[in-house]
């Protein structure tokens, strides 16, 4: 099974929603990218977040996303800013390139759309059948400690979101509604997206479903041994730190 694929309202809003980086995820992948050098293959690689920002630093990248809405925002953003990079609609647990990268990252926790385990270790095989002999492979992972703590918020809609759209007086929305199966490590997402004009009448609304796994640290250690990989290391808010109690993203990396 392939991981979720994003169209509709939720690819055209991604940006708006999603474009913030509290973490300096980006700053990370930049750095990453060009301490490694080579070819570098950004798996989920979306509107073009993390991609643009190491294209523009001069590295050599591809970016790989299993939907067409989400990469054809990334060819306007990489049209607007004068950037070239070649662009792969495929998806994470089957794909092949025709060649084999130096770096492979996959930002913004974009592996954990791949809910069923069996899928997950597919892709991380495959991951590592497409990188170069001592290739570096890294990834991050968030951490729901506050949904996991608030069983209260279990099935109750939020205001996630409430954003102005540039250029217009309208306005778009997030709301959420999430479930947990603290045994499993699996959470189920409702977003309802909805743009409204002036007057607060509701232009477009649509409901997106997501599913998503989360790791323990030392499953995910597993998890990459399991599939081949190597020295594999799990760090903290991209900071370089192990992680522990507190941290809300993982950040890891392993070799070929």
């Amino acid at each position: 099974m392939s991981a979720k694929k994003y169209n509709g309202l939720e690819a055209e809003l991604y940006d708006l929603f999603r474009g913030s980086d509290d973490f300096d995820e980006i700053g990370y992948y930049v750095d990453l990218a060009l301490n490694k050098g080579g070819d570098c293959l950004d798996v989920g690689c979306g509107t073009g977040r993390v991609l643009i920002p190491i294209a523009q630093e001069g590295v050599e990248i591809t970016g790989l996303d299993n939907s067409t809405a989400m990469l054809n925002e990334c060819r306007k953003r990489l049209s607007n800013e004068g950037i070239k990079a070649d662009l792969i609609e495929q998806d994470m647990t089957s794909f092949n390139c025709g060649r084999n990268f130096d770096l492979i990252i996959i930002p913004g926790g974009s592996f954990q759309l791949l809910d069923e385990r069996d899928d997950a270790l597919a892709a991380l095989r495959n991951l590592r059948d497409n990188l170069q002999p001592e290739g570096l492979f890294a990834m991050s992972l968030f951490m729901p400690f506050y949904e996991i703590s608030h069983e209260s918020l279990d099935g109750v809609w939020r205001l996630e979101k409430d954003e102005r759209i540039e250029g217009s007086d309208r306005r778009a929305l997030c709301h959420s509604c999430i479930d947990l199966d603290r045994c499993e490590n699996l959470m189920e997402v409702r977003h309802r997206f909805e743009v409204i004009n002036a007057k607060g009448i509701a232009e477009s609304s649509e409901i997106k479903f997501s599913r998503l796994r989360w790791y323990g640290k030392y499953e995910i250690q597993l998890l990459l041994e399991r599939a081949g990989f190597s020295s594999v290391t799990v760090s903290g808010d991209f900071e370089d730190d192990v992680f522990r109690d507190g941290h809300a993203v993982m950040s890891v990396c392993a070799v070929k």
